[in-house]
């Protein structure tokens, strides 16, 4: 595939650099400096965290992408899942590709009984699945950007799942998630801000390819069912989608995507209860009620600097 100048100048350039210019301008350098020794403080807990046991009697399962940037926040979501619902859960872990033996290691001594899905599995279920002939456009978002695995790989294997981000953390008993399990109903975490977090408005995407998308669905959860999955559908809307937008911002365009795929299965949003956080300032909205918060934008601060720790206590 061909790049625009823009997006060549945006991969060389702008995507390089966007994590250090967006800390600097949201948190300043003292900020940054806290936030990185919380986050050090975090993977050498993760790596102390007494061991939990995931019974096989399950009454939930849930599926992560994680990789090097990510396992000790994977780790914290999982366990901090597990001790809501006492142990019974199914864990399974996608690697980004980024993903190293050590750990894996850390991963399986946290969660005892973790399922690790095999590389050699997906490589396979893509070839079968998702062919490049056929399908370049997801391949190629694929190969040139680990965050797009979570739209591929977590769902090539034709499953009802409930996928998570790491960077969140349980504090009750997620009941609503358990049920869907059981029932196999299809869910999402609804944003609470004023507009979609979309590449391009929820109205001007239904119009242009003659569905309705639904407002401000996060793909923190998504809860569906990967066989309902139109993929040549996908494609083109992935074509569509580059073909509007000058410059990839993968969060934002994997969100984009799952929220069309999801609005078409005509998913539920959860309640405020899974709640979305996103200024360091949102500790006044925290409540004793809250079943999960997704710490997002700059609610990374207070996520990284202290509420982990309340699992350690």
């Amino acid at each position: 595939m061909k790049l625009s100048p823009g997006k060549l100048l945006y991969r060389l350039f702008y995507q390089p650099t966007l994590k250090y210019r967006y800390n600097l301008t949201h948190f300043g350098l003292r900020g940054w400096f806290k936030m990185h020794q919380g986050e050090k403080a975090m993977k050498k807990a993760a790596l102390n965290l007494s061991p939990v046991n995931l019974t096989n009697d399950y009454i939930l399962e849930v599926s992560y992408l994680t990789g090097k940037n990510y396992w000790h926040q994977t780790i914290f979501c999982a366990y901090s899942l597990a001790m809501q619902v006492d142990g019974r859960l199914k864990v399974n872990i996608f690697s980004d590709g980024t993903l190293s033996g050590a750990q894996c290691n850390a991963i399986k001594r946290a969660l005892n009984n973790v399922y690790i899905v095999d590389q050699n599995e997906i490589s396979e279920q893509l070839k079968a699945k998702l062919p490049e002939h056929a399908f370049p456009t997801l391949n190629y978002l694929r190969k040139n950007n680990p965050f797009f695995r979570k739209l591929v790989d977590m769902r090539l294997n034709a499953d009802y799942i409930i996928q998570l981000d790491s960077d969140m953390l349980f504090f009750n008993r997620p009941h609503k998630l358990i049920d869907d399990f059981k029932t196999e109903d299809f869910s999402f975490m609804q944003d609470m801000i004023e507009s979609s977090y979309y590449v391009l408005p929820e109205k001007q995407i239904s119009a242009e390819l003659g569905i309705t998308v639904k407002e401000k669905i996060n793909s923190g959860i998504l809860a569906y069912d990967s066989s309902k999955i139109d993929w040549p559908f996908v494609e083109k809307t992935c074509k569509y989608l580059l073909s509007k937008i000058e410059s990839i911002s993968p969060p934002m365009l994997e969100q984009t995507i799952n929220a069309i795929i999801i609005s078409i299965l005509e998913g539920t949003p959860l309640d405020n209860a899974y709640k979305i956080l996103y200024d360091d300032g949102d500790e006044k909205k925290m409540e004793t009620t809250d079943i999960v918060r997704h710490y997002i934008y700059k609610a990374k601060y207070v996520y990284l600097t202290a509420e982990w720790k309340k699992l350690t206590r």
